[in-house]
């Protein structure tokens, strides 16, 4: 935990928390953008035959080897340039608002979420002795305040949608009573004019992006010290597991978006308007339950929530790798359709239809999950889930390397999918699962490889470097301001940061 500077952090999130004060209530706007569903259809699932490793006596060690300093410091200024050109280009410090391209546009949740990770991701890299330290600390409190204009204060339910959680509160930003009850609800589009003001339709809310606010105020905890972002966090997941996971044995996934989890379009496959378990919404929020789970080991008010965080965990985890896994290739699928009336159905026929389509962000956030699960045994001295963590861990990192590393565009370079958030995941997942899988280290190298070029040969005369890290600029036609396929938009190029971050903090040595 940092320390040193926690004080001008918090005296900072004081200020900027008074900062708006209208009351206008904004018009529900369209959802975020998400991948196309590929063609590809994969049987509905697969159990696993077997546990892949004896149990053992012995843990892997966690530790990170790869500590080098001359590549820590060029990835950390490298890290530290880009920030500070995107704080530059697509923020406002008055209004605590962003766009979405340096020409304008409004960013939805997602893709702001992303710009909070990228200094987040900065932070963690460096030493609070820094010279440029206090200055990401302010533009994370002054971030916070931003994401605060997507924060609601109520949401309408009609048709079939009820709570599952009758008990629940939505709660004041930071508050929580340590139960499961308390809940904090972020919509997809924002209010320009004051904070934790939007009401909405249930439509208007996403699990996935939420858990992504979820990890971000984690990290913010985790780097100012201010334990208002760890309640903001457990307040999230408390939402997405209360209203967004489902328990049937067997299926234990968390849907993608609130009001389609009451639909069943029938032949219409959209998570739009059929209830789907997506992996972008489950496989973070397993990832999210075990990294709160860890930092609230020793806080006695939240020993029952962690209990049952854990359970959840433990349930979305084990469905991620019998469901959502392809066994052929060992990445993550993108999703299953529920059958209607699903519950009463035989567990064989609960799933109407899979979707095969692999993204490198849903495996990257099962490695983390894989990791954060693997040092919960490890802590609590289980060695054989331990042991069979590892052996599922390794072989995550090589399907991985071998399924979105293409070495076929440009001999001697690595190339890897053009949306770079869904790129630096890999990148992260590798990075937390180095301590314990050796050949993460080889993987992360030809991450680093891809994005030397990308520097070297893609960085445009204002700074920005292009998301195709070795195809280049010229993968993309899209110049439109409002448009989150502009190769310019704020979520990409925040990722490209948050990778060079990611690479410093790994070649420190933590």
């Amino acid at each position: 935990m940092k320390s040193t500077m926690r004080g001008i952090a918090l005296l900072l999130s004081v200020l900027l928390f008074s900062s708006c004060s209208a009351e206008t209530l904004p018009e529900t706007e369209a959802p975020p953008a998400v991948p196309a569903a590929q063609e590809t259809v994969l049987p509905e699932t697969e159990e696993s035959a077997a546990e892949e490793t004896p149990a053992t006596d012995e843990l892997p060690a966690t530790e990170v080897s790869a500590a080098d300093p001359a590549l820590a410091a060029e990835n950390l200024a490298r890290a530290v340039q880009y920030g500070k050109r995107i704080r530059e280009m697509y923020w406002d410090s008055e209004t605590c608002l962003s766009s979405l391209t340096p020409d304008g546009g409004k960013p939805h949740l997602w893709p702001f979420t992303e710009q909070v990770a990228m200094v987040n991701g900065i932070l963690l890299a460096m030493d609070e002795s820094h010279e440029d330290y206090a200055y990401f600390a302010e533009y994370l409190t002054e971030l916070i305040e931003g994401l605060r204009h997507y924060r609601m204060r109520d949401v309408r339910l009609s048709g079939p949608q009820t709570w599952n959680n009758e008990n629940h509160v939505l709660a004041a930003f930071g508050e929580t009573d340590g139960t499961g009850n308390c809940y904090a609800i972020y919509s997809s589009s924002r209010n320009d004019t004051a904070v934790d003001r939007i009401v909405a339709m249930a439509d208007a809310v996403y699990f996935d992006d939420n858990v992504w606010v979820a990890k971000e105020m984690y990290y913010a905890y985790v780097n100012l010290g201010d334990e208002r972002y760890l309640n903001e966090a457990i307040n999230i997941l408390n939402w997405i597991v209360g209203e967004g996971y489902e328990p049937t044995e067997g299926l234990n996934g968390i849907y993608w978006k609130w009001s389609s989890k009451f639909e069943f379009a029938g032949g219409d496959y959209s998570d739009s308007n059929h209830a789907s378990l997506n992996a972008c919404s489950t496989v973070p929020t397993a990832m999210m339950l075990a990294k709160i789970c860890r930092a609230t080991e020793n806080n006695e008010k939240f020993a029952d929530l962690r209990e049952d965080y854990l359970t959840k965990a433990q349930a979305i985890y084990e469905f991620v790798y019998n469901v959502l896994r392809d066994p052929a290739s060992g990445c993550i699928q993108d999703k299953v359709f529920l059958r209607e009336g699903f519950a009463s159905h035989d567990p064989s026929k609960r799933i109407q239809k899979t979707d095969g389509s692999q993204y490198a962000y849903n495996t990257g956030t099962y490695m983390t999950a894989g990791a954060e699960l693997y040092e919960i045994a490890r802590s609590a001295g289980d060695t054989d889930r331990a042991a069979v963590l590892t052996e599922r861990n390794k072989k995550a990192a090589a399907a991985a390397d071998k399924k979105f590393a293409d070495t076929s565009v440009k001999a001697g370079e690595y190339s890897y999918p053009s949306h770079s958030w869904f790129t630096s995941f890999l990148l992260e997942g590798f990075a937390d699962l180095a301590g314990h899988v050796p050949d993460a280290a080889e993987y992360i190298d030809h991450m680093r490889s891809s994005l030397d070029y990308a520097w070297n040969n893609h960085r445009a005369d204002d700074g920005l470097v292009c998301p195709s890290w070795i195809k280049g600029w010229t993968r993309f036609n899209n110049n439109d301001a409002n448009s989150e396929d502009n190769p310019r938009q704020i979520l990409l190029q925040s990722a490209n940061a948050h990778c060079y971050a990611m690479l410093a903090r790994y070649y420190r040595g933590n």
